[in-house]
């Protein structure tokens, strides 16, 4: 009878070698993900098989264009995000961008923006199928002149198991950004308006 190594070990061989054949190490998001980001609450984390999920939504006095001019400004994510501590790169599609944030200053992470729609949608992500993680930025203008802004990092693959419980709680994080972002937007506005 095998043994509780050889057992994951042989789990994890399945899960990587024969998972793109056989479908076995899907990851599979909890009902919750298919509902809309609240806006204005607190982050979320929603949790499935091999899926986990943050997220957050904000509205903001300001129009799309002026929030967008801060997502996509690499350079002056520092200067208004309490969450990062350097971003190197272009935000533009198909670029790499090089981010250092307080959750692991010492790491840095390489980041492949994969979706680039000007004023409404951003995603830059990393990893690929035994660990993904992407982060997807949506913004929508209101009738009343303000942006909702959602926000969501969704990390899978068949590693989720193992690399889960390492993973910080990026809840805060995510709250400081919402903050940070309208903060920063509702003051361009002013000072343009």
């Amino acid at each position: 009878m095998p043994n509780t190594t050889t057992k994951l070990g042989l789990s994890l061989l399945l899960c990587l070698g024969l998972a793109p054949l056989l479908g076995a190490c899907a990851s599979s998001a909890p009902p919750e993900a298919q509902a809309p980001i609240a806006v204005d609450g607190q982050a979320q984390r929603l949790d499935g098989e091999r899926y986990l999920e943050y997220r957050v939504g904000v509205a903001i006095e300001a129009d799309a264009d002026t929030v967008w001019a801060l997502l996509t400004d690499a350079a002056g994510y520092p200067g208004w995000n309490s969450t990062v501590t350097d971003l190197d790169g272009t935000i533009a599609a198909g670029e790499t961008i090089a981010l250092r944030s307080t959750v692991d200053p010492k790491r840095t992470f390489k980041l492949r923006v994969s979706a680039f729609e000007p004023g409404s949608r951003l995603v830059w992500e990393d990893g690929g199928r035994a660990f993904k993680g992407v982060r997807t930025f949506e913004l929508r203008e209101r009738a009343d002149g303000k942006t909702e802004v959602t926000m969501a990092e969704v990390f899978t693959g068949s590693m989720m198991g193992m690399i889960e419980g390492k993973l910080p709680d990026f809840r805060p994080s995510f709250d400081a950004f919402a903050a940070d972002l309208k903060r920063a937007a509702e003051s361009a506005a002013a000072r343009a308006g």
